[in-house]
This record gives structure tokens, C-alpha cells and sequence, in this order.
């Protein structure tokens, strides 16, 4: 890329009313041009067809080429493309809050490496098909550490869902009962990542169980779980209730798992007892 190329694309001219304006006058004035945004407009170019007119005179002032004209075009398009991806992925993964890893604080678990947790960001596990365990008491933050898991890899281009233990184990028992479960676990392996939270702190009903059982059975090998716990994996009869199923669901899940085990004083604990002593005393 030249120069002036990189100089064009940094500087490229931003949608606004005034440059809507203009476009709409051109169209009406140029037939040729009307023509071009039709075509673009079929072709689903939107960005080129909102910059090729204020790019071709900026090109032309600073005497770039005809390519890097079409470069900056097409890198225009490619960019909104892409943000509009990133949106959607967001959006579809349903997270119930905004959580990034980058405002966790690691000081309040610090048996986790924060190197640790940003290394699984980057995403090389969903390659493998790996699963990610997140296992300790309440209150330790381990909610954040999934959404902010599944967040970094929605930006990094891969699709997520987010989801309690609870939802979908009830999601699974409606598909059951509609004779359409085949179909919603095959919807499920569309997903590079699911993330399933707060597993252990219901029992499930045998019929769940069992659900539950074949939805990670589907995605073993196939795609990527990353899942939080309050129990030890000896404790899982507990809301599984059938030790043997248990014991093969562990099997499934902890093979080419990274498994984390956070230890710690609950942080909603730690910060009811900072507000209250930050309380004046009463007289």
C-alpha cells in the first residue's frame, strides 16, 4: 500500500447527512452513477456505494491511482463488514451482562494466573475443540471470567452462546417434548462456543440429566463447552443422580478440558463488609 493510499484510507470521509445529501443530488444528475449504486446496491456493497463518490475525489486530489482507489473502496467494505459480524456475534450470544477480562480482578483469586485466563482468550482451544472448566465457591467471579471468556472469542470472530445450566436443560426437555430435539442440538453445534453457568447449584430432574448428558456428549470432539461449577467433580451425583452417567459425563467433559480452580474469599462477600464498615456509626 502507498502512501497516499494509507493517507486516503485513514482519512476516508464518514457517512453523515450532509455526504446523503450530496449522493442523493448525484444520483438524480448522473444517470451513469444511479446506475453504479444499483448495481452495488444488488450486489449488497453498501460501503462502496456510500464512499465511491467522496473517495474518487479525494483520490483525485491526491492523485492516487485508479488500484489504490479501488483498494480503499474495498477495504471500506471489508471493515463494515466485519464490525457488522462482530455486532451480531455479540448480540446472538446473549450474554446477561457486559463483562470484559480485562476488569476482572485477578487479586481476589490469586491461585488463577492472569496469563492464564488470557492465554484461553486468544482462542487456540476452540480450534481443538477444548473445553474450558471453571471450578470453585461462589462469589469468586467466575460468571465474569466466562462472559469476558466468550466475549474475546466473539471478537475474535466465533460464534457463542450463552447459557445457565438450568435454561438449557429446560431448553432440551421442551425440544424433547416438541420431537424436535435432534434439530435444537444440531443448532447447537453451529456455535464454536457454549457457555454453560452455574452448573451444580440445582439438582436436575433424571429426565434433564439425561438431556444434558447427550448435549455435551453431541459436542464432544465436535465444538467447545466452557462451563462454571460451585461443586468438586466427586460432588456431580449430587445434581446428577446416577453415578454411572455422572462418571461418563465427566469423562466427556474433563478429557482435553483446561481445567481452573479457583480458591478465594467471596468478592460480593469481601464487598458487603467494606460498604458496612464504610458506614458511619450510628449514635
Amino acid at each position: 500500500m502507498t502512501t497516499r493510499t494509507r493517507h486516503m484510507t485513514k482519512n476516508s470521509i464518514q457517512p453523515d447527512a450532509r455526504t446523503a445529501r450530496e449522493t442523493a443530488a448525484q444520483l438524480q444528475a448522473d444517470p451513469q452513477l444511479a446506475l453504479l449504486h444499483a448495481y452495488l446496491k444488488q450486489l449488497r456493497l453498501p460501503a462502496i456505494a456510500r464512499e465511491c463518490v467522496p473517495l474518487a475525489r479525494q483520490a483525485e486530489q491526491q492523485g492516487v491511482g485508479f488500484l489504490g482507489y479501488l483498494q480503499t473502496l474495498v477495504e471500506q467494505e471489508v471493515t463494515q463488514r466485519h464490525e457488522h459480524q462482530l455486532r451480531r456475534y455479540l448480540k446472538q450470544a446473549q450474554f446477561p451482562y457486559d463483562k470484559r477480562l480485562e476488569d476482572f480482578d485477578f487479586s481476589v483469586v490469586p491461585a488463577l494466573p492472569k496469563t492464564r485466563m488470557l492465554e484461553l482468550a486468544q482462542g487456540a482451544f476452540l480450534a481443538q475443540h477444548e473445553n474450558v472448566l471453571l471450578v470453585g465457591p461462589s462469589g469468586l467471579g467466575k460468571t465474569h471470567l466466562l462472559i469476558g471468556l466468550g466475549r474475546a472469542a466473539c471478537l475474535r470472530g466465533s460464534r457463542v452462546l450463552f447459557r445457565t445450566a438450568a435454561a438449557l436443560a429446560n431448553e432440551l426437555e421442551v425440544a424433547q417434548h416438541e420431537l424436535r430435539l435432534p434439530k435444537l442440538l444440531a443448532q447447537y453445534r453451529r456455535y464454536a462456543l457454549i457457555l454453560v453457568d452455574e452448573l451444580g447449584y440445582l439438582p436436575f430432574s433424571q429426565t434433564a440429566a439425561e438431556l444434558l448428558f447427550q448435549f455435551f456428549s453431541d459436542r464432544y470432539e465436535r465444538a467447545s463447552v466452557a462451563l462454571t461449577s460451585n461443586l468438586d467433580f466427586a460432588h456431580w451425583t449430587e445434581v446428577f443422580g446416577h453415578e454411572r452417567m455422572t462418571a461418563a459425563l465427566l469423562d466427556r467433559l474433563v478429557h482435553r478440558s483446561h481445567i481452573l480452580l479457583l480458591e478465594g474469599e467471596s468478592y460480593r462477600f469481601r464487598q458487603s463488609l467494606e460498604q458496612q464498615t464504610a458506614l458511619p456509626a450510628t449514635p
